[in-house]
């Protein structure tokens, strides 16, 4: 068994990677005790890494937050998750989070984000969006509950149906998670009602400070790609992996 500092390490890195790239991260953090054997080390831990992504966003967006860029837009984007997270978010966790689920979602919204960046007229900016359209990115942050279906993934698909440039269409997708993510972090803290263990604090502090590293500069990497390329290879990724899950499971 590896020690809790390099569990802390790897399960950081992967989640601040796979949280901005549109591959989903429930599928990554499912697959690595699979192939380790390692145990989960408990909602205080998840709820850790979930900061770091967060501290990630603030930092890179920190000039649109500043100025209250897209403000309504992703206060709209907020609403539609926060409710069927209340209602619905549990039993998601309860009877989806196993690898056939997983990779059965993952293979097929990476179809559909394959679609829409295939047809998508890319031409408008994210401050362009109307009330409905953010409440349909908001609509597809609540799908995207559902593990495996990638939160990036569902609202970069919805965003490049609706017109967006690719690049823009990935910065209303970081930003629309800030208040999601935040709203998450808090409930789940809320429901916990106890504080962090002591052995799991250095693993919980390295697991923040890897996510957020690896996660700004996965923001910025993504960002740079989508001015000249497609998703096309993510969705490659996603289907073999996909795949692969699913073939485990059976």
């Amino acid at each position: 068994m590896a020690p809790l500092w390099a569990q802390g390490l790897a399960l950081g890195l992967i989640q601040g990677v796979t949280e901005f790239l549109p591959i989903s991260s429930s599928a990554h953090l499912i697959l690595l005790p699979l192939l380790t054997g390692w145990p989960h080390l408990g909602r205080h831990f998840d709820i850790a890494l979930h900061l770091g992504t967060l501290l990630a966003i603030a930092a890179y967006f920190e000039d649109d937050l500043r100025h209250l860029r897209l403000l309504r837009q992703v206060t709209l984007a907020a609403i539609p998750p926060a409710i069927i997270g209340l209602l619905c978010g549990d039993w998601f966790e309860k009877h989806l989070h196993n690898p056939f689920h997983i990779g059965l979602f993952l293979a097929l919204f990476g179809m559909l984000m394959g679609l829409a960046d295939a047809f998508g007229r890319k031409h408008r900016e994210a401050r362009e969006m109307t009330d409905l359209e953010a409440l349909a990115l908001g609509l597809a942050q609540a799908v995207a509950l559902i593990p495996g279906v990638s939160r990036c993934g569902a609202t970069l698909t919805v965003a490049l149906a609706l017109g967006l440039t690719r690049r823009e269409a990935a910065r209303i997708s970081f930003l629309s998670a800030l208040p999601v993510t935040a709203g998450a972090c808090l409930l789940k803290a809320l429901k916990l009602g106890r504080p962090l263990p002591p052995d799991l604090v250095g693993a919980s502090l390295l697991g923040i400070g890897v996510a957020a590293l690896s996660g700004w500069l996965c923001i910025d990497l993504l960002l740079r790609f989508l001015r000249n390329h497609g998703l096309r290879g993510f969705v490659v990724y996603r289907l073999l992996l996909g795949l692969a899950l699913v073939f485990y499971s059976l």
